[in-house]
């Protein structure tokens, strides 16, 4: 070993500690002394985890004295066996050797066939709702959906994979605006049938490439729930099967899946920066929030528990949206009461230092909304999401695109506005999305739907908004 290799290392991550036992004693030859042990590899690098700190770090064979080498590269070799036994059982080439909070997100999402689902400076997550891909499979069974999230940095902190689930097991609901048609052909019965064959089939393929999982319990509060748990190469494969809800499989760090599923608390001053910070404000007026977590809650009814999910991320609370309709107690195929959910993730919200609003205000105006808007906080809004509504949502985002004359622009949009708000009220398509932004010239509030990258921010007129409001309006706060 060179002297002063350890200053050179280039540190990866974080992570756990684990069994002291696998710990090995490295030394420089000149007195120098760290406690590692072999973690992965990446590229022609082994990846060592020092004791001391449980930091992960890079470092070349050729830099490490003969008897170490000779134990990492061993410790190589039966790596790419376990590596390839792994990679069959899961039915696509997923592990590579290196922890998935080691690796660039986008090389995992490209091997999963993953579309990009949200990015912002803080997060980027990607999703698949693989029921429509002719012949997916994940661990032997298909999954509904597949997720996976990253932190600032670019690397994977987790991946969640949903397979029958009450929300989209039996959903015939059609995608987006579409979602309110359809039904589904689940019942009870047919549910805890496909649930069970899920289960069996990811427990027999993990059990028979890892040994048997552990059991222990997992998550906090109303989301703790019991799983099937197996360690490898510095991640945590947890199975959950939750009656009458989902079967899941998550894959995350083992320091996540050793404190139990527990998440810090982001501070309140790093937040509120976070906040206004990501509050943008243009020369014709808009005012909107970027830095909000997309969430696509599929063919199904879960606006109300995907819609949260993005509202919670948003406030530094890490959540699911199939863990919300589980605590929602939403229906088959989706629908899910505000006030119930909201009441049941009260206790979350304020375990990690926020707090909850809901305000009914008669009339839907600007500036009932403006005072959040201002400070980063966006507005889930419960309305019906009925044709005019949209088709003027989509109309007007669509001409914004070119307009030169933003006078002229509120003119015509206002005229068309009275007269959708003179026709009867809807009494259809129940919804709940997002006002993230206003525009006072043009008398407009900007709504983001649940639906995915494409539905980011509409712009609807005022009037509009208020002749399909619900007049709900709820609000995490920092």
């Amino acid at each position: 070993m060179k002297v002063g290799l350890w200053m050179l290392l280039s540190f990866a991550c974080a992570l756990s500690l684990c069994d002291a036992s696998e710990w090995r004693t490295l030394g420089d030859g000149q007195g120098l002394r760290i406690e590692a042990r072999f973690e992965g590899k990446r590229d022609n690098s082994y990846l060592l985890r020092r004791k001391a700190d449980g930091r992960i770090f890079e470092v070349s064979p050729d830099l490490l004295l003969a008897a170490d080498r000779a134990s990492f590269d061993l410790a190589a070799k039966r790596l790419d066996s376990e590596i390839a036994r792994l990679n069959l059982t899961a039915g696509h080439p997923l592990f590579t050797g290196t922890p998935f909070e080691c690796r660039p997100a986008d090389d995992i999402a490209a091997v999963l066939k993953l579309r990009t689902e949200s990015s912002s400076k803080f997060s980027k997550s990607w999703r698949l709702y693989a029921s429509r891909v002719a012949g997916y499979r994940l661990f032997g069974a298909m999954p509904y959906s597949v997720a996976l999230y990253a932190g600032e940095d670019g690397t994977a902190s987790s991946l969640s994979v949903v397979y029958a689930n009450k929300g989209d097991f039996g959903s015939q609901a059609g995608e987006a605006e579409n979602h309110f048609k359809g039904g589904t052909t689940s019942t009870a019965k047919t549910l805890a049938e496909a649930m069970e064959k899920d289960e069996a089939t990811i427990a027999k393929a993990l059990t028979e490439t890892l040994g048997p999982g552990d059991i222990q319990r997992f998550g906090e509060g109303k989301a703790r729930r019991k799983i099937q748990r197996w360690d490898w190469n510095g991640n945590s494969l947890l199975l959950s099967s939750e009656e009458g809800e989902y079967v899941s499989l998550a894959i995350v760090p083992l320091e996540f899946a050793d404190s139990g599923g527990r998440t810090s608390r982001m501070k309140e001053t790093t937040l509120r920066e976070r906040l206004r910070s990501s509050v943008v404000r243009e020369p014709n007026g808009d005012v909107a929030i970027s830095q909000i977590p997309m969430v696509d809650q599929g063919p199904k009814g879960y606006c109300v528990p995907a819609t949260f999910e993005r509202a919670m991320r948003t406030m530094g609370i890490e959540t699911d949206m199939y863990l919300l309709a589980m605590i929602g107690e939403s229906g088959i195929g989706g629908g899910t009461s505000v006030e119930k959910l909201l009441e049941n993730v009260r206790s979350s919200v304020y375990r990690k230092g926020r707090r909850t609003r809901d305000e009914r205000p008669k009339e839907l105006r600007i500036r009932e909304v403006k005072r959040y808007i201002d400070e980063g906080i966006p507005v889930m809004w419960t309305m019906m999401s009925v044709e005019d509504y949209n088709r003027t949502a989509n109309q007007n985002t669509t001409k914004r695109r070119s307009v030169n004359d933003w006078t002229a622009y509120a003119g015509e949009i206002g005229k068309e506005a009275k007269n959708i708000a003179a026709k009867p009220k809807p009494s259809k398509a129940y919804h709940i999305c997002m006002i993230v932004g206003y525009n006072e010239k043009t008398g407009e509030l900007a709504v983001s739907d649940s639906w995915g990258p494409a539905f980011e921010r509409r712009w609807v007129p005022v009037p509009v908004a208020d002749w399909a409001s619900q007049g709900g309006l709820f609000m995490i706060l920092p």
